[in-house]
């Protein structure tokens, strides 16, 4: 054997490869990238307004997933929706930037969940209470809801055709019937026609209680 074939040898027998790190770092880093993944999911699965939170939480009803919908509903009461206001920021005349344009009055715009939204989050969420079985809290908050519309009657009317309170519909008459009766007492006859006092009708409207 040469001289040139034993060096060979020896050089390629003292050489270990170190690609063994190489599986480590690309671990490693395929562990960052699943978790900005998970980080970037739960990021979008997380609702920024009224509407997404809605809809996630027609999602999670759909699954029979009852419980993180109301949750859901409940969040969506807080988030930004239908409504505007105008707030006066503590510097007006704020110079604009490259992605916001000057505010000479200093107002900033705000965004919320309308009365009306909210109405319908707590319908949605007596809906969810009617699927688990809660009858006393899904019966609660649909009488609360009579409350607040302007004919409480018609609107136990569309409760009783809705498919998720199907299970509700007995209570639901002894509502309606209740709500009839109490119409009844309010109403006034003079000369064969019915009136009601415009006031009380005004109370209703800004929603304070009104004491005969």
């Amino acid at each position: 054997m040469s001289t040139s074939v034993l060096l060979l040898a020896t050089a390629a027998a003292a050489w270990q490869p170190k690609m063994a790190i190489v599986p480590r770092m690309l671990t490693n880093l395929r562990g960052q990238c699943l978790c900005s993944n998970e980080q970037q999911a739960n990021e979008a699965l997380f609702p920024e307004s009224y509407d997404d939170a809605e809809k996630r939480g027609m999602e999670l009803f759909q699954q029979g997933e009852f419980e993180r919908a109301i949750r859901m509903f409940e969040l969506a009461q807080t988030l930004p929706g239908a409504g505007i206001d105008f707030v006066r920021e503590k510097q007006s005349g704020m110079i604009g930037s490259a992605n916001a344009p000057p505010n000479p009055r200093g107002l900033r715009k705000d965004r919320f969940a309308t009365p009306q939204q909210k109405l319908i989050a707590r319908y949605n969420i007596a809906c969810c209470a009617a699927a688990m079985g809660d009858t006393s809290r899904a019966m609660q908050i649909l009488s609360e809801y009579t409350q607040q519309v302007r004919q409480p009657i018609d609107a136990v009317n569309e409760m009783l055709v809705d498919e998720d309170l199907v299970t509700l519909r007995s209570p639901l008459r002894e509502l309606r019937d209740e709500l009839k009766n109490q119409q009844a007492k309010e109403q006034k006859t003079l000369f064969g026609l019915s009136i009601r006092n415009p006031l009380r009708e005004i109370a209703e409207q800004v929603g304070v209680e009104w004491k005969d």
